[in-house]
């Protein structure tokens, strides 16, 4: 009898546990969802072109950071049409997307659009972790875009024309919100501690020429477009250690010969923030991401080349 009823105690105790860790678990979840760290985009995957948000969604991230992409998945809350007015295409990685971190109004789209006239808009097409490559291959699909720019704005990095980023993993660019958001929260906590290379460049292959081939048949296909020469610009974009490299006279840009050469020959403006002095290291957030004041500060960079270039802006 003592026996049975020591087992009975111990299979009590277990209980007991069992139902504490479910109740734990579910204050949990509920206290992430009540945060908001449920409220993030979430992507399509393309062979064409890797990934990209979902067109027409929107929410505030930690109850805090709007975020919206329209019809075309750009970052910005008007549906894309092109109109009388110029529209300006700015096209990058995560530079351009601002990311869960940002407030919709402190990220560069924005803050461009504050610094140019009415008569000119502002459409991001950009994802996190996109190359180059992605960038021209989602306007190989969105012709009417292309078909509607009357100016671009597209930003450069290095290693960035090595070959199209691919969709890896819902951690990075979740195709559906979780179920489990606990379980999501903590594969996306271990997936920030112990990155990949992968995570911030594509790997370049032994010859890139076919890519700038493709980049150079999309800058023709927007200057016919726009009608207007230049009918772009490229801001070359340096990560913090790459900014040090330049500030100390060593190239930062192995590609830059290439890039000058396809701009030169399609009537693209090309500039280096790593030639700025206005641009300094303590405007980067985390070495790679610019801060709030360092998306202003590009912001105000690119929209006084835009007004100098683009009449009406």
């Amino acid at each position: 009898m003592a026996e049975m009823t020591r087992s009975n105690v111990r299979r009590t105790r277990w209980v007991r546990v069992a139902l504490g860790l479910v109740a734990l678990l579910g204050l949990t979840e509920l206290g992430l969802r009540v945060a908001g760290l449920g409220e993030f985009p979430t992507y399509l995957k393309d062979d064409h072109f890797g990934y990209i948000p979902k067109p027409d969604q929107a929410g505030r991230f930690l109850d805090r950071n709007e975020w919206v992409f329209n019809d075309r998945s750009m970052g910005v809350a008007t549906p894309w049409q092109a109109s009388d007015r110029t529209d300006v295409l700015l096209l990058g990685n995560s530079i351009v997307l601002g990311g869960n971190a940002y407030n919709q109004p402190d990220k560069l789209a924005p803050l461009m659009q504050s610094k140019l006239s009415a008569s000119c808009s502002v459409w991001p097409v950009a994802a996190g972790g996109w190359a180059t490559v992605n960038e021209f291959r989602y306007l190989d699909r969105r012709t009417d875009v292309v078909a509607g720019a009357d100016f671009f704005v597209w930003e450069y990095m290095a290693h960035q024309m090595g070959g199209l980023a691919k969709w890896s993993r819902p951690t990075l660019h979740p195709l559906e919100r979780p179920l489990w958001l606990t379980g999501y929260v903590v594969g996306k906590a271990l997936d920030q501690r112990f990155p990949t290379a992968a995570r911030f460049e594509v790997k370049a292959p032994s010859d890139e020429a076919p890519y700038f081939a493709e980049f150079e048949a999309m800058l023709e296909r927007l200057t016919q477009a726009s009608g207007r020469r230049p009918a772009g610009l490229i801001f070359l974009y340096p990560d913090l250690n790459q900014l040090e490299m330049a500030r100390a006279g060593k190239e930062w840009l192995p590609d830059r010969a290439e890039v000058q050469r396809v701009a030169a020959r399609h009537g693209v403006v090309l500039i280096d923030l790593a030639a700025m002095p206005q641009w300094k290291p303590a405007l980067y957030k985390d070495g790679v991401h610019p801060s709030i004041e360092g998306n202003a500060v590009l912001a105000t960079i690119l929209a006084s080349e835009i007004r100098r270039l683009a009449h009406g802006c």
